[in-house]
């Protein structure tokens, strides 16, 4: 299993401290056998400057980052009033995140901010080579601080803190794998193949976060920087072996998306829940449509849609990400999807995001032609 960020949250005060904690955190864990693919700053969001123009705060942003070594910076959440000008920004920088905050923890949905967020969306769409940019923005509904996964990392201000972000589907593809080595075949009952499944998945993130914990004893006392925990959220990469689609497929025993998909994502939440260990973040399934082999392969295969993902996300999905959507998608549909998101999430106070990804010039059904290597193309969704 690869780790895929050290997010450090900080105030500017703070960074320089926090890079070095981060720095030794890196060297430590891959003493201890892990890779740590980036490093990366959750900015403090009452620290944006508001008497300079959006795209001179973004710049300043991803200058304080980079000078301290991380690879990216988020600046969380920015006010409504400014979101009308946060598209020219993101397309102005290179490595910096950020995201609109479409409900409070409280359930309470921003009409306007959801509005202003949908435009955001369809301006990067049109200011960025193939739509790109929207990897870099998400809308947020009932999100917490923390968090170490980007768009949706930030920090709410006081003392440091540093946050592990694990590729852990890799670790559901092996308790999968494990379930069929122990003699429970495909033939056995789903509900069975369940049960052993996640008292699996949950022993071996036990295990790991132990082990990442043990890496990083003594950062605090060192550097004054809480080391919150992990956030073991399923998340995926485009390798096959740490593909959280293939994971539900194997114990489903059908196509994601078929019956029994949704059976398979709640158990892997409650094997996440079932862990002994402090939880961060999300702690649910991510669902990225762009970064996971098979998830790419089935939406090309027209075996669920957008809607299904949301429904997904009622038993702990993260919500809508790196979503491919027609070039000609309108604001009005941007704006009727990221109130679906922000309504489920209000009705059950859960965290939800949306990475929203319209591709100029593609219609639905239409192959992406990404060239990065964390992405796998796929078909553009219908919405």
């Amino acid at each position: 299993m690869r780790i895929r960020t050290l997010t450090a949250g900080a105030c500017e005060k703070d960074v320089v401290r926090a890079a070095r904690a981060v720095q030794e955190a890196r060297q430590q864990l891959e003493d201890a056998g892990y890779v740590v693919q980036t490093l990366r700053l959750a900015l403090d969001t009452s620290g944006t400057n508001r008497c300079a123009d959006v795209v001179t705060v973004l710049r300043g942003a991803e200058a304080l980052a980079l000078d301290a070594g991380f690879d990216y910076v988020s600046i969380g959440r920015v006010a409504v009033d400014r979101l009308a000008s946060l598209a020219e920004a993101l397309a102005a920088t290179e490595i910096v995140f950020a995201s609109a905050q479409l409900a409070g923890r409280d359930g309470r949905v921003d009409a306007t901010a959801i509005a202003a967020a949908a435009r955001v969306v369809a301006t990067l769409s049109s200011a960025t080579p193939n739509g790109f940019g929207n990897l870099r923005f998400a809308a947020l509904a009932s999100v917490a601080p923390g968090s170490p996964f980007f768009p949706a990392s930030y920090h709410s201000g006081g003392e440091p803190w540093l946050a592990v972000g694990p590729e852990a589907a890799a670790l559901a593809v092996e308790a999968a794998h494990a379930v069929e080595e122990d003699g429970v075949s495909s033939s056995t009952a789903v509900a069975a193949r369940i049960q052993r499944f996640s008292e699996n998945l949950t022993t071996r993130i036990v295990n790991h976060d132990a082990r990442i914990r043990g890496a990083l004893r003594g950062i605090d006392e060192a550097y004054g920087v809480y080391v919150a925990g992990c956030d073991w959220s399923l998340a995926p990469h485009p390798d096959p072996t740490c593909s959280i689609g293939a994971a539900i497929e194997r114990i489903s025993g059908a196509p994601f998306g078929a019956p029994g998909t949704l059976a398979v994502v709640r158990a892997c939440t409650d094997a996440i829940r079932a862990a002994r260990v402090i939880l961060i973040g999300f702690s649910g399934v991510m669902f990225p449509v762009l970064e996971d082999a098979v998830l790419a392969q089935r939406n090309a295969e027209g075996r669920y849609g957008w809607r299904d993902l949301l429904a997904f996300s009622a038993v702990c999905g993260t919500g809508l990400d790196t979503i491919p959507l027609p070039g000609d998608t309108s604001i009005e549909q941007i704006d009727g999807m990221l109130a679906e998101v922000a309504a489920l999430s209000g009705a059950l106070r859960k965290p939800l995001t949306a990475r929203l990804m319209p591709i100029p010039g593609l219609r639905a059904g239409d192959m992406t032609t990404f060239d990065f290597p964390y992405f796998v193309n796929t078909r553009v969704m219908a919405i």
